[in-house]
């Protein structure tokens, strides 16, 4: 016990040294150090900012609780977390942003309601509610919060009264995360007010690669076990004769992305002589003399080779292999002609990674995408006439997938006035006066 208390006195206070050795002596007498844990975090959340800069135990103490999952006392962190903001943050620094959700999550006793309120509330800070929905996003995939109540519950938070930009943001990513297909008209409403940072998960179109596209690595919020010696061990606080050495890799991995990063971007693809009777590359089964040799190369064709579409098509959502369990995929949601007409404004309109050193000209840029969207837009014009479909939100809500057809038909517009060269500026024109503009 005297080794245990010893061990506590010395995390009390600052220290630049990692107290490795006094966390190994807590965790193997864990059941006699819970009570002076809680009492560290009970102090912080009656002194708050008032709170000595130099004590530290509250901050330790909240980790080591997580590791062992202190369930009962859960209310009582879900009291510290809903503290006003700058009051969490003098308490938790850069922990509020990334371990409370964590920290939390092994904490949860069953009482969703906390969270649901902490989330509702105004009074506590965007971070942490941003924080409670990964919480509640894990319990979701977890399967001990309901489909139906956690989208019901996201619902009202897209359609009830306004809170923070930065929940929002986090919001959207949640949905996304959770594969909510159906909830891709919340995400683009959020998009049309306005209420997203597009700078932290990007525009509309990929909220939609998000949703189709499953990563393992991704495929969890803050479900990974508390071990406190590992998760602070590298924090800024404490002095770290590795530091140097970690910093010249880093320097020498990023340097090492750039020149992979230059290499594809100079890469060309060798060019296959196709003899006259060999198979056609267009999939026809026909020989090459046959059917496409003297054929005049369409536009889609001049503007880029197959094998760069390819590459910009490589975060396009992959097709069903077989096999996928209750994965959602494209196909299962929309016709193979709304995919095709998708991929074309998705090769047009996606915003493409291309190094700072190697910007395109804006009269390249516009051109190829004046030839993927007039291309959508002529099998759009056919599907429209084959549906009878007489509105945007008609077609909208049967065929768009990443771009909704009055947005890309506004660019579309755009384009052709500067150049028009099919001369279906009028015609495009005209579509808007039919079909509500």
């Amino acid at each position: 016990m005297k080794k245990l208390q010893t061990a506590i006195e010395a995390i009390t206070r600052r220290s630049k040294k990692f107290p490795q050795e006094e966390f190994e002596i807590i965790c193997a007498n864990r059941a006699e150090a819970i009570p002076c844990l809680r009492s560290a975090v009970e102090k912080a959340i009656a002194e708050g900012e008032d709170l000595d800069e130099d004590y530290q135990l509250h901050f330790y103490a909240m980790f080591l609780l997580a590791q062992f999952q202190d369930r009962d006392f859960f209310p009582r962190m879900m009291e510290l977390a809903c503290l006003p903001e700058d009051t969490v943050d003098f308490l938790m620094g850069d922990a509020m942003t990334e371990s409370l959700p964590t920290i939390l999550y092994n904490m949860y006793n069953g009482d969703i309601r906390l969270l649901m309120d902490a989330v509702r509330s105004p009074d506590v800070g965007d971070y942490v509610r941003s924080g409670l929905l990964r919480v509640m996003g894990q319990l979701y995939l977890d399967g001990t919060l309901g489909k139906q109540d956690w989208q019901d519950f996201l619902r009202q938070i897209v359609y009830g009264e306004e809170i923070g930009d930065y929940v929002y943001t986090a919001l959207a990513d949640v949905i996304c995360r959770c594969h909510f297909v159906e909830m891709l008209p919340e995400i683009y409403r959020l998009y049309e007010d306005d209420r997203i940072e597009g700078r932290a998960i990007g525009g509309y179109d990929e909220c939609v690669d998000e949703v189709f596209t499953y990563w393992d690595s991704r495929e969890n919020f803050c479900k990974s076990p508390v071990q406190a010696v590992q998760m602070l061990r590298g924090w800024a606080m404490f002095d770290d004769p590795e530091a140097e050495k970690r910093s010249r890799e880093l320097e020498k991995n990023f340097s090492q992305a750039l020149r992979k990063l230059d290499q594809e971007f100079n890469r060309t693809e060798p060019k296959r002589k196709i003899g006259r009777n060999d198979p056609c590359p267009c999939g026809s089964g026909k020989k090459y003399k046959q059917c496409c040799l003297n054929k005049p190369k369409s536009p889609l064709d001049l503007v880029e080779t197959p094998q760069e579409k390819a590459r910009w098509l490589k975060e396009y959502p992959e097709a069903r292999q077989g096999g996928d369990g209750d994965r959602i995929y494209l196909e299962d949601c929309f016709s193979r002609e709304s995919i095709e007409i998708d991929k074309l404004l998705y090769l047009a309109l996606k915003h493409r990674a291309i190094p700072i050193w190697r910007r395109e000209e804006e009269s390249v840029v516009h051109n190829r995408r004046r030839v993927y969207l007039s291309a959508a837009y002529e099998r759009f014009r056919t599907l429209l006439e084959e549906e009878g479909i007489e509105s945007f939100q008609a077609y909208d809500r049967k065929h768009s997938i990443h771009y909704h057809c009055q947005d890309w038909l506004e660019v579309l517009e755009e384009l052709l006035e500067e150049e028009d060269p099919e001369g279906i500026l009028e015609d495009v024109r005209g579509f808007f006066g039919k079909m509500g503009k």
